[in-house]
């Protein structure tokens, strides 16, 4: 039995360094990233606007993360701007209707909202587009509609052309996605379209403006710095050529905050090599128990506990001062029933009484009626130090052990 343990316990270790040698080969930083997570202005990856956050950071604007509920942007008054991103890509929370109205509301006083994305995918903001303006039908669930949809997401990347009039000039590079619905307010501008079709439009609403693009790259790592995006995405977020206020990045309907900072901290190569070795430590040190300490032998005691070593474990309870006074004041009632049974005296005889009889019978034992007091005040016996606890527990074992 012992060498099948042994045995068992080799080819675990030659697993376990099999693992480490494959974290050290690992161990680089430099490992491809992938598009797994939702944009968000602190995602590094193609998808994400964490490029853009640090550029606005470098030119001094009053960049944020907005993760709180959005009935607060009303206390940070007017001139803000608030950009919203939703993707295809993984999951996303909802916005509800109440949330919808907040945002409406906090537009019509006097700030500016960028709502980019797979506008047309999500229930709440064909809802959204559908209460600025916008004739946005319900979502296609046919199969050839869903294909279509598919085909139109590919890698081919178009560039679209301001329109004619429009203040902005240059060039726009966006991946291949489905347009903006043609059918928009009739105060609202198309700002840059392809062959007739709109991908950003503004939307004048109240004292503010709704800025919505039809993709989400426009601020992604991956297509800031194609074309003139930059310099495009600049212009949007600083209505009247001034910088915003607030510029707030929205990321509390995200539904990966938690989530993707600590899969983002589980990335690093450091964190990987070091939960590697306390994992290998963990497996070790459960795996070679058998050998460090050998199989476990049960204790046959042939008597009983001595007195010393019940008196040294009372001793020990000095740290647990609830623990100590129970153990304390059961040994005290043990022992004063046994001096009434062996002194044949009744359960009321006082401590004087059995004092005199336990003199006369036993003229060596403590005094009874000294030790009995103790037990007679609550706040005494309980303030009792270390050494007094001890020199007590010594009497009553003492008077107990001459009773029997």
């Amino acid at each position: 039995m012992r060498n099948r343990n042994i045995v068992y316990i080799r080819v675990l270790m030659v697993v376990l360094s099999i693992v480490v040698l494959l974290a050290f080969v690992n161990r680089s930083p430099d490992h491809p990233l992938h598009d797994t997570w939702l944009p968000s202005s602190f995602n590094p990856v193609g998808a994400g606007n964490m490029a853009l956050f640090q550029t606005l950071e470098e030119l001094k604007w009053p960049v944020e993360r907005w993760r709180e509920p959005l009935s607060r942007l009303s206390n940070y008054g007017t001139g803000n701007v608030l950009i919203i991103t939703r993707s295809k890509l993984g999951s996303s929370v909802n916005f509800s209707e109440q949330e919808i109205q907040l945002l409406d509301d906090w537009v019509r006083k006097g700030n500016t909202l960028l709502l980019f994305g797979a506008l047309d995918d999500w229930d709440d903001t064909r809802t959204f587009l559908r209460q600025i303006g916008f004739s946005a039908t319900d979502k296609a669930d046919s199969v050839s509609d869903f294909f279509q949809t598919f085909a139109r997401d590919s890698d081919q990347t178009i560039e679209l052309q301001p329109t004619v009039g429009a203040d902005r000039t240059g060039t726009m590079v966006l991946p291949r996605s489905t347009p903006l619905p043609i059918e928009f307010p009739a105060n609202a501008k198309v700002l840059w379209q392809d062959r007739g079709e709109p991908f950003l439009i503004d939307v004048p609403r109240g004292a503010g403006h709704i800025f919505c693009g039809a993709s989400d790259r426009l601020l992604s790592n991956s297509f800031l710095l194609k074309g003139d995006n930059l310099a495009i995405v600049l212009q949007l977020l600083a209505p009247g050529g001034q910088p915003p206020r607030h510029l707030f990045f929205e990321e509390s309907h995200h539904g990966f905050s938690a989530i993707y900072a600590m899969v983002r901290l589980l990335d690093d190569p450091g964190v990987r090599f070091a939960g590697m070795l306390a994992l290998l430590g963990a497996l070790a040190f459960l795996g070679t128990s058998l050998v460090r300490f050998g199989p476990v032998i049960p204790l046959h005691r042939e008597r009983g506990r001595s007195t010393l070593e019940f008196v040294d474990s009372i001793a020990d309870l000095y740290l647990r001062a609830d623990l100590r006074n129970d153990t304390i004041k059961y040994l005290f009632v043990e022992t004063h029933q046994r001096v009434l049974h062996r002194l044949n005296l009744p359960p009321t005889a006082p401590h004087e009484l059995i004092a005199s009889r336990l003199q006369l019978a036993n003229p060596h034992l403590p005094k009874w009626k000294k030790l009995a007091q103790r037990f007679d005040s609550r706040d005494y016996v309980e303030g009792l130090p270390p050494s007094g606890w001890l020199r007590v527990a010594r009497d009553l074992i003492e008077i107990k052990s001459a009773m029997a």
